[in-house]
């Protein structure tokens, strides 16, 4: 039997440039030989390229993270919640007649610029030197002085500046709470950007409380030395701004040994600022107190 015969098929194997599987192909009018064999190629099996390396993350880890789309949701309400909390702390700390001291606060302080050159420069140096050294360089808060005051506690001073010390006897009380030391400050953020700072000092000397009900310096200088202001040495001046912290405490009249002692702090911080040499601090030093014995009876 030939194989070229009409009926029997030919075996052609044929190799693809993508396929090197054989393939059958059949002679025209010829039946399908090899029933048994399909004509379809089959597929072929999915292979993946071998990857050296460290191996890939997963999937899902590259995904951005729920929870921070979670936060990022929540949190203009938050900083909603924040301020209106703060905003709460704010008014309730703040006086019924806050705007009645507030005006009568910046009227008070016109023409300050004039009325402050009539009082001895150094009185001022000694306000500075003791209260806040650093008064014309800040903007009403101090953060150099609060660190300072932390570092150094209890040695290092309050760190309240004089802009704060004004805002806190004139629309605040005494009591240590974080909600009045916030409003204490913006206030005095508020008050730098109102009024210069000749007349924050000016209403500063003229609204602390210097002892047996008398305030503001003019009432303290006729009080303890039965002079104006503008005639106190350097020594009453130290004197002065030595018991303004603690008015009673450092009382002259009543202690004369602390209310020496307030002075020589006050002395000695002069001469730390550069404002007084040391040689004339320890002659005042030296020197008894001189005050105005009608002073006690007035109290």
């Amino acid at each position: 039997m030939s194989l070229l015969g009409p009926t029997h098929p030919l075996l052609v194997t044929a190799a693809g440039p993508r396929d090197s599987r054989h393939r059958l192909v059949a002679l025209r009018n010829s039946p399908t030989p090899f029933p048994f064999l399909s004509s379809t190629p089959k597929p072929n099996p999915l292979r993946f390229p071998v990857r050296c390396g460290a191996p890939q993350p997963p999937v899902d880890s590259q995904k951005p993270w729920p929870s921070l789309f979670r936060f990022l949701n929540h949190l203009p309400v938050s900083l909603l919640s924040a301020g209106f909390l703060c905003a709460h702390a704010f008014l309730r700390a703040l006086p019924a007649d806050f705007p009645d001291r507030w005006r009568h606060l910046l009227e008070f302080s016109k023409g300050a610029e004039t009325k402050v050159t009539q009082l001895p420069y150094h009185l001022i140096q000694a306000v500075m030197a003791s209260e806040d050294r650093r008064f014309f360089y800040h903007f009403g808060v101090d953060p150099y002085g609060i660190g300072r005051a932390v570092v150094y506690y209890p040695n290092g001073g309050g760190g309240s500046t004089i802009t704060q010390q004004l805002v806190k006897n004139v629309f605040l009380t005494n009591e240590r709470k974080i909600s009045r030391k916030f409003v204490e400050g913006i206030l005095s953020l508020i008050l730098e950007r109102r009024m210069s700072k000749w007349e924050i000092l000016y209403s500063y000397l003229n609204k602390m409380y210097w002892g047996h009900g008398k305030f503001g310096i003019e009432s303290a200088s006729l009080f303890y030395f039965g002079k104006h202001p503008s005639l106190l040495n350097v020594g009453e001046s130290a004197l002065l701004v030595g018991i303004l912290p603690s008015p009673e405490t450092f009382n002259p009249f009543t202690n004369p040994t602390r209310g020496k002692s307030s002075q020589a702090r006050a002395l000695r911080r002069m001469v730390a600022a550069g404002f007084l040499d040391l040689e004339t601090a320890l002659v005042i030093v030296s020197q008894p107190l001189c005050l105005h014995t009608d002073g006690i009876g007035e109290s």
